[in-house]
């Protein structure tokens, strides 16, 4: 959490409550969540807009992450250094999965690009869905 809290430093941003709240559901969350889903958790301690603004300014500062999934809302999760997630997405009953391949890499090495970012996330039906 250090270098979430380093970042905001440098950038004079304080650490207010509502921002520490956001923060602390995002690092213990084990998928990306909705701005409902991060108010959900922390409802009695921050009203929704303190959660837009708070989530709005993470991604300014490059701490927070839009996962676009096609879900007709956007999920949010932590940046970490040195590693991203994409994931696969059950169009039936909702489950999501992290893919830990990233063809970075290769995509860099095909095209003569410095990729500064990317996206790559699946739609599909799960085994039991399907099955």
């Amino acid at each position: 959490m250090s270098q979430y809290i380093d970042t905001m430093r440098n950038a004079c941003v304080k650490l207010t409550r509502p921002r520490k709240l956001v923060l602390d559901v995002l690092q213990t969350a084990k998928q990306p969540l909705s701005m409902k889903e991060i108010h959900k958790r922390i409802r009695k301690k921050a009203d929704l807009a303190s959660v837009y603004r708070t989530v709005n300014l993470f991604q300014t500062l490059g701490i927070a992450r839009e996962v676009p999934l096609g879900e007709g809302y956007q999920r949010y999760e932590l940046v970490s250094e040195g590693r991203h997630h994409h994931y696969v997405l059950c169009i039936e009953c909702g489950k999501l999965e992290n893919i830990d391949i990233c063809l970075l890499d290769q995509v860099e090495k095909m095209t003569h690009f410095k990729i500064l970012s990317h996206s790559m996330e699946f739609q599909g039906i799960c085994n039991r869905c399907a099955g």
